[in-house]
């Protein structure tokens, strides 16, 4: 991003504090500081053993009637989550200091933790740190992005650039998460930032949407986080009318670029999941609704013997069958249809008589796998990105405290 951007209204700084384990000193944590209060919106996690940051992100959001944000601090390597009201204190001391340190109010401050469940995260250490650190000259998106990773192997970062009446819009994504990858809103951080003059409630409304489509149809291993949270914040300083309505025409473009960066940085956690050799992509088709087709979709993302056969480059398709009963979801038997890339594998109610298991083996053996199913009772579908499950998943999590 250029010297003359317009997201130059906040400020980003990183450090190592220590919270994480790290034999280089990695930076572990992240502070965005806004120059004025920017509007924001959020998603959480639906988990009841939710972190104590998404616990007081959500009463920070429903404080005022228009929400506003002056910082964000992120933590990597500890959670913060299933420590009692202790955990509760620890984040309302930070929150605390910053709000002193920066002359706003409480609820401006909001926070994220992810890393290791049921530790105590030391609040000392996070404002020592907070203390002795200064912001970069330009916002650092990359340094952003590697100072909230746990298992990632790599940064997640997106950017978009479009136009609201005549007003140059930027928009930039960073994200975390390769395990415990399985939103529902991903263990999963995201938090977007932009320059468009848009209120807190119409940003609510387009992340809702957006998120469904992203981050909600997205899962590794089937477990969902106690940390899930995604903020989306502007700093509202685009040259351009506000706009309070989001089925507004001028938001348009801009809601496409949303979606599409988020659905980016939503791939690019899956493309990370721990452990994996491929990407799936898993289209279900002719169900009774949208919610049927994405229930059917996630049963076969997570069955563990059908991303094992794809690991294995296994044209083992009776899974995928099996994963499509288990669902609950209405489908005609007789009707089913399962492609494994181009090749047809069943029809009426059995295989396809010109079904070739070389040929669905030959696409298996791509890093890129295609799965698309026809239930037969319906018009409604639903697309659910995964990846596979290889021993790599075992020896990362067998080892996720050392």
């Amino acid at each position: 991003m250029d010297e003359n951007s317009s997201l130059q209204n906040l400020k980003i700084s990183t450090c190592f504090s220590g919270i994480k384990k790290s034999p280089n000193n990695e930076h572990d944590l992240l502070l965005v500081e806004f120059d004025k209060p920017a509007s924001i919106a959020g998603l959480f996690t639906k988990s009841l053993t939710s972190s104590a940051s998404v616990n007081q992100c959500k009463d920070c959001l429903k404080s005022e009637e228009e929400p506003t944000v002056k910082a964000i601090v992120v933590n990597s390597g500890n959670a913060n989550a299933f420590t009692g009201k202790k955990g509760e204190e620890t984040v309302l001391k930070i929150r605390k200091y910053l709000a002193s340190k920066l002359k706003c109010k409480l609820d401006q401050i909001y926070t994220a933790s992810t890393g290791v469940i049921g530790e105590q995260l030391d609040s000392n250490k996070v404002i020592k740190s907070l203390k002795q650190t200064s912001p970069y000259k330009l916002p650092n998106w990359l340094e952003a992005a590697k100072a909230i990773k746990t298992t990632d192997t790599f940064p997640k970062i997106v950017k978009r650039a479009c136009k609201i009446e005549n007003a140059n819009i930027e928009i930039v994504g960073i994200a975390k998460g390769s395990g415990m990858i399985a939103p529902n809103m991903a263990t999963m951080l995201g938090f977007i930032f932009t320059n468009a003059n848009l209120p807190s409630n119409t940003l609510q409304k387009i992340l809702e949407i957006e998120n469904e489509r992203s981050f909600n149809s997205i899962t590794v291993d089937s477990d969902t986080s106690t940390s899930d949270t995604v903020l989306l914040s502007s700093t509202k300083s685009a040259n351009h009318n506000p706009i309070n309505d989001h089925d507004d025409q001028r938001l348009i473009e801009f809601k496409k670029n949303i979606s599409d960066l988020m659905l980016e940085l939503a791939k690019l956690i899956v493309l990370d999941g721990e452990g994996a050799s491929k990407f799936i992509t898993i289209n279900v088709e002719g169900a009774s609704s949208k919610k049927s087709a994405k229930k059917i979709a996630f049963s076969i993302a997570n069955s563990p013997l059908v991303k094992t056969a794809i690991a294995g480059e296994d044209a083992n398709w009776g899974r995928i069958i099996m994963a499509i009963g288990k669902s609950g979801e209405k489908a005609n038997r007789d009707e089913i249809k399962i492609y494994i890339g181009k090749e047809l594998v069943t029809s009426k109610g059995m295989v396809d008589k010109n079904y070739s298991e070389k040929r669905a083996t030959d696409h298996l053996k791509q890093k890129e796998i295609i799965l698309t199913i026809n239930v037969g009772v319906g018009k409604s579908k639903a697309t659910v990105y995964t990846c596979d499950l290889t021993h790599k998943y075992i020896e990362i999590n067998a080892d996720y405290r050392s």
